[in-house]
């Protein structure tokens, strides 16, 4: 399984059903830093044209929204527009699995 696209889809979707349509080159997805929690950082500066708020309110609301709607991330954290996706520990086994 390719993490970055299980990601990438998991947040078009989620952009989809919140501001709709949303092209593949508005999701940027990279690792997160060290120094910050999460596994996966969404960056929400391409989307505020569609969201039309800013950068710490998209990233909440996608946060929120994929957290209460996608057991496989557990938990997100917004520092300055980026949203830091926590993958949960049952993702990782799984991932593990079919290794």
């Amino acid at each position: 399984m390719n993490i970055d696209k299980y990601i990438s889809n998991v947040v078009a979707e989620v952009v989809a059903e919140l501001y709709g349509e949303v092209t593949p080159a508005q999701i940027q997805i990279q690792k997160t830093r060290k120094e910050f929690e999460g596994d996966f950082t969404l960056v929400t500066f391409p989307l505020l044209k569609l969201s039309r708020k800013s950068p710490e309110a998209t990233a909440n609301e996608i946060g929120e929204y994929i957290v209460a709607n996608t057991p496989q991330i557990s938990s997100f954290n917004v520092i300055k527009g980026f949203l830091n996706l926590v993958l949960a520990p049952a993702f990782w086994a799984d991932c593990f699995k079919g290794i």
